[in-house]
């Protein structure tokens, strides 16, 4: 899942294994000019960063690239012998994603598990794009958008159209309140769960920090903009960053372990996303799910957070 916080993980990893200078030596994607391949390969990485849920990267010989994972984009960074020699994995398959097929007779191949799934990550055909140096391999998989230019992709759309970062030292909160309060007034059935997931808003927040941030907040999913008060607002938007940050520094985690006997699973991580019919964490309430008012699933506490009048 690519919301902010994970994006920014990706994103520091790719810098660590692209910065001091490392040079390129190749590039492979199906769709990228030679124009651009040729001023790649030789050069340099400037800087990774992230805007929202993009990550661009600046290649010393003045070509960016905007990478945006969307639900499924993942990256994986290798090392270049493991992945020469066939014994570097690709990340897991969904339940989604159809299986590479070979004959039965193949199935005892290396390249494959019993279950028909590939584990040599040169033949998987989810790799979208790879970056080679003399020592790692970055692979990225399933990413839909994947953007070469010689302009700063930050300087135009959809970048620049974007609200202000939750994970950017300059986070403008007036400027979130101001834009929650100008689309709310545009459109007065407009609802705080769907507020939160327009990019225009404020960056960065998808179905999981959602679902976390009106939790914390104690704010009723489906509540119209119009309907919270002053201090409702203002106190969700200056929380904002605060719990995208607890995620980009705990590796995902919303929710940290009560205690060091806590076993971490998926469960225990989160306060409500993708717990429904568990208890939670703080009232005992069995958490509440649905997905017809946004479109998206939300996951809420219905004693936490209950309509104030």
């Amino acid at each position: 899942m690519s919301e902010g916080p994970e994006v920014k993980i990706a994103a520091d990893k790719i810098s660590v294994a692209l910065s001091n200078g490392i040079t390129i030596e190749n590039i492979i994607h199906n769709k990228i000019s030679n124009e651009f391949k040729n001023k790649i390969i030789g050069s340099s990485v400037e800087y990774v960063r992230t805007f929202g849920k993009n990550i661009v990267i600046r290649f010393s010989s003045t070509v960016y690239l905007r990478n945006h994972m969307m639900m499924w984009g993942k990256w994986r960074i290798y090392d270049r012998e493991n992945y020469e020699n066939g014994s570097a994995r690709p990340p897991p398959r969904s339940h989604r994603t159809f299986f590479y097929k070979q004959p039965k007779k193949e199935l005892k191949n290396h390249d494959q598990t019993e279950k028909n799934e590939i584990i040599d990550v040169r033949k998987d055909s989810r790799a979208r794009l790879t970056i080679v140096t003399a020592d790692k391999v970055l692979v990225q998989f399933n990413g839909p958008i994947i953007e070469f230019s010689f302009v700063d992709p930050s300087t135009k759309p959809p970048i620049s159209l974007l609200g202000p970062d939750g994970l950017k030292n300059d986070y403008d909160k007036d400027q979130v309140l101001s834009n929650l309060v100008a689309k709310s007034n545009r459109d007065k059935s407009l609802v705080i769960s769907k507020a939160l997931l327009d990019q225009q808003i404020v960056s960065g927040i998808g179905n999981k920090y959602k679902s976390e941030i009106l939790f914390l907040n104690q704010i009723f999913p489906f509540i119209s903009v119009t309907s919270l008060s002053q201090h409702d607002l203002e106190q969700l938007v200056l929380n904002i960053p605060k719990i995208l940050n607890i995620g980009y520094i705990n590796n995902g985690r919303t929710r940290l372990p009560s205690s060091s006997h806590e076993k971490i699973t998926w469960d225990t991580t989160h306060w409500v996303f993708r717990r429904t019919g568990k208890q939670c964490w703080k009232c005992g309430s069995k958490i509440l799910s649905e997905k017809k008012t946004t479109s998206r699933s939300t996951f809420w506490c219905p004693s936490c957070q209950f309509i104030r009048e």
